[in-house]
């Protein structure tokens, strides 16, 4: 049998498992897939800010990894004058601002699997 995640699964483990676990864990699959769900809902309205190695530049991205804000510290003056430089600046802070985002969900996610996977009376409540 093969799972929606592409995963291969032994039907006579399956069978060996018994109908309750079975169904304890498609319950708690399901509800995780749900939890999941509602939390990256959620983290659509995450911004979080990511800077240059020199933190001259300044990135503002939202859980959608969109680009909200661009900005540059007052201070620095080659941007006429060294575009490449001005550009990798700019694309260290975007990276910096992904990379975070990414950083948030995933612990986001991980958070509700661990929940679950510490469910230690198996109702599935994840509590």
């Amino acid at each position: 049998m093969k799972t929606a995640d592409g995963f291969i699964i032994d039907e006579e483990i399956l069978k060996k498992l018994g109908a309750n676990t079975l169904k304890t864990i498609r319950t708690n699959s399901n509800q995780i897939d749900v939890k999941i769900a509602e939390k990256l809902e959620d983290l659509e309205f995450l911004v979080v800010q990511g800077f240059s190695s020199e933190g001259i530049a300044r990135a503002r991205v939202d859980g959608n990894h969109h680009i909200l804000e661009l900005d540059l510290d007052p201070s620095y003056t080659d941007w006429n004058t060294s575009k490449e430089k001005t550009c990798a600046l700019l694309t260290e802070a975007i990276n910096d601002a992904i990379y975070k985002v990414d950083l948030a969900i995933q612990a986001e996610i991980t958070a509700i699997k661990c929940k679950y996977s510490d469910n230690k009376d198996g109702n599935g409540s994840g509590e």
